[in-house]
C-alpha cells in the first residue's frame, strides 16, 4: 500500500512539474510577443519647428512641437485644422508646455504663431502620408 501511495504521490508530482512547465513557456512566448507590440507603437521624436522657421514637413500621425522662449501669451492657429490639429502652449503642474499639435491628414496647413509682443510669423506645414 505504501508503494502505492508513492506512486501516486510521484506521478501527481511530475504532472504539476509538467503543468508549471507548460505555463512558464506560454507565458514567456506571451511576453515576446507584447513586447514585440509595445516596440511597433512607441512614439516617434516630434517634429520641431522654432520660431523664425517658415516651413516644416510632417507625416500623418507626427506630434509637432513649437519651440518658443516665453509660452505666456504665445498662441497658435490654423487655416486647416483638417491637416493639423493644434495645442496651445500652458503651463500645468508647474511644467512649462509649448504650443504644438498633431498632423491630421495629408495636405497643407498654415500655423500662425502669435508672441506675447504681438509679433506674428506664419510656418507652412505640409503633412505626408
Amino acid at each position: 500500500m505504501f508503494r502505492i501511495r508513492s506512486a501516486a504521490t510521484l506521478g501527481a508530482v511530475a504532472l504539476l512539474g509538467v503543468t508549471v512547465l507548460a505555463g512558464c513557456s506560454s507565458d514567456s512566448e506571451s511576453t515576446s510577443t507584447e513586447t514585440t507590440s509595445e516596440e511597433n507603437t512607441q512614439m516617434l521624436p516630434p517634429v520641431i519647428i522654432e520660431v523664425g522657421q517658415t516651413e516644416a514637413t510632417a507625416k500623418v500621425g507626427d506630434n509637432l512641437d513649437i519651440i518658443v522662449e516665453d509660452i505666456a501669451g504665445t498662441t497658435v492657429s490654423t487655416d486647416n485644422p483638417e491637416v493639423v490639429e493644434l495645442t496651445q502652449a500652458k503651463e500645468e503642474g508647474g511644467a512649462l508646455f509649448n504650443p504644438g499639435g498633431k498632423a491630421l491628414a495629408p495636405g497643407t496647413a498654415v500655423i500662425t504663431l502669435t508672441l506675447p509682443d504681438m509679433t506674428e510669423s506664419t510656418i507652412t506645414l505640409t503633412v505626408t502620408e
